[in-house]
């Protein structure tokens, strides 16, 4: 059995984020703790958890205390941990519970916290409403940037154009990547800004997408054709807290991010800035373990030294 202090509370996140689709998190009534067994903060039951133990690869319940599993066992086993006003337990409803990711190596970093993420849609109506709501949060002339949408996804399969955003964003540039990076979204803000007309003709190695109708621009540039583009937007002048809350915020978004894939601890690469991590531990909103490589030794979040 794998020592059961190495797992965190965190490896049973991707069961957790499913609790919108049904599962149950309640406190009722439970049995007493005896036998000396320690009572846990949190138990869940009736689940199909992963062990990673080749000898017993399945099990039906985990019971944690503070951040450390400290039973996996059957959902018979697991009622001397329970203990009346001190145990939360969940009903999992016979989901999956896996052990949380662990990335060897990740540049992790902030996420832009103004940034539209169109990862995933299959509708290009939600690029209407996501750069409706970056607009409202924005001045006018302010960039509003995003991204990683892939028409191919889209329930129609067609390319974007400008029409989706030119009604929301009439006084903001707008550039939005798709997922490849080798075409963007612009609005007509920038098209006019850029000088781009009907007539404007396509660069080496690049296209201007064009209504077949009309020959107009439709809000598509791909590959070298995007050098072509002026943003003109303003720049945006900020506080020194406005900066720090801003980073703060963008830092949160990424361990959220993190969270919400199952990734529960990763290994820094030396360079990076470790201060950031100390920060969100010491508010007790770090969501990853996490260790940085500082050479021959590295250090991970509880201080401790681990030889390479």
């Amino acid at each position: 059995m794998p020592n059961l202090s190495t797992y965190r509370i965190a490896v049973v996140y991707l069961l957790l984020a499913s609790s919108c689709c049904g599962v149950s998190a309640v406190r009722r009534p439970l049995v007493e703790s005896g036998n000396h067994a320690p009572a846990a903060d949190l138990v869940i039951k009736n689940a199909k958890v992963i062990t990673i133990d080749k000898d017993k690869p399945l099990a039906q319940a985990i019971a944690f205390k503070g951040e450390t599993i400290i039973a996996v066992t059957s959902d018979e086993g697991i009622e001397k941990h329970l203990k009346e006003g001190v145990s939360r337990m969940i009903d999992a409803e016979g989901r999956l519970v896996v052990p949380g990711f662990n990335d060897a190596h990740v540049h992790f970093s902030f996420i832009d916290p103004d940034y539209i993420d169109l990862r995933y849609i299959t509708d290009s109506s939600i690029i209407t409403a996501k750069v409706r709501e970056a607009v409202a949060r924005a001045k006018p002339g302010e960039l509003i940037r995003g991204g990683r949408w892939e028409h191919e996804m889209f329930v129609d399969k067609q390319w974007p154009t400008k029409e989706l955003i030119d009604p929301v964003a009439p006084d903001n540039p707008v550039v939005l990547s798709r997922a490849d990076g080798h075409s963007v979204l612009v609005n007509s803000y920038i098209i006019r800004n850029s000088g781009i007309t009907r007539d404007t003709p396509d660069p080496f190695g690049g296209e201007i997408q064009r209504n077949p109708a009309t020959g107009e621009p439709t809000g598509i540039f791909k590959e070298r054709a995007k050098g072509l583009l002026k943003y003109g937007d303003k720049p945006v002048h900020r506080t020194a807290e406005q900066q720090q809350e801003r980073l703060m915020r963008g830092w949160q978004a990424a361990f959220d991010q993190a969270a919400q894939d199952g990734v529960t601890s990763i290994q820094l690469p030396p360079g990076g800035d470790f201060d950031i991590y100390r920060k969100f531990r010491d508010m007790g909103k770090l969501t990853l373990r996490s260790h940085a490589k500082t050479g021959p030794v590295s250090r991970a979040m509880d201080g401790s030294r681990i030889r390479n």
